[in-house]
């Protein structure tokens, strides 16, 4: 499976248009939006695309094959908007390991033991990530989050909120991933978009070019 993971879009319609093209481009099965769809929130600038109607148009184009969390700035009548689910707190994604080689290893070493086979996995965490001080300098906000929702170490949390693009190390054993976002990107960061791939998660600006590189950690 393949996934365009797009965040912090906030009404801005001609990003992401732009945004969409990379859906067939990677080939990717599902959409993944990580929260603040359409409100351009009270902090924020106005976008200049700023069109939430159209905006909630093209993303129910894929409503089959959209995950989606719900973010600070998301209320109850933008919810209204769409022809998908987007109002839970939190989700999962787990990849299972796709070396063929490694997996007939397994297979071997589990029939060798006769124990049922246990195919290796990353776990991928998804929330907005307003709920949780994820970005907190001394790592409590992900420490917190990890206690409650039973994360363990080399467990992805995938979160926007902060509109700043990174893969960051936390003290916990989590690694934190923000595609940053697509309209109003901050931090110094550019605008741009997350690919969930086979073996591993890839940053991207809207012109395509690569930001970052994460390879999964399968156990």
């Amino acid at each position: 499976m393949r996934y365009l993971v797009l965040s912090d879009i906030h009404g801005g319609s001609a990003e992401l248009e732009q945004a969409l093209t990379y859906f067939d481009q990677y080939q990717c099965d599902y959409i993944v939006l990580l929260g603040d769809l359409l409100n351009h929130g009270p902090r924020n600038r106005v976008p200049d695309s700023y069109q939430p109607p159209k905006v909630a148009e093209m993303l129910n184009a894929y409503s089959t094959k959209i995950i989606s969390v719900r973010g600070n700035c998301d209320s109850e009548v933008d919810s209204m908007m769409f022809n998908f689910p987007c109002n839970a707190p939190y989700g999962y994604i787990i990849v299972s390991q796709p070396d063929e080689v490694a997996a007939a290893s397994a297979a071997a070493n589990a029939a060798a033991q006769g124990v049922p086979q246990r195919t290796k996995t990353q776990r991928i965490f998804l929330t907005h990530g307003h709920l949780h001080k994820i970005d907190s300098p001394d790592g409590s906000g992900m420490n917190e989050l990890r206690d409650k929702l039973g994360l363990h170490e080399n467990d992805i949390v995938l979160s926007g909120h902060t509109h700043v693009a990174g893969i960051f190390l936390k003290p916990s054993g989590l690694v934190n991933i923000n595609p940053g976002s697509t309209t109003i990107p901050k931090g110094g960061t550019k605008a741009g978009f997350a690919l969930i791939l086979e073996d591993h998660i890839e940053l991207r600006d809207l012109d395509n070019n690569l930001v970052a590189r994460y390879d999964f950690v399968f156990e």
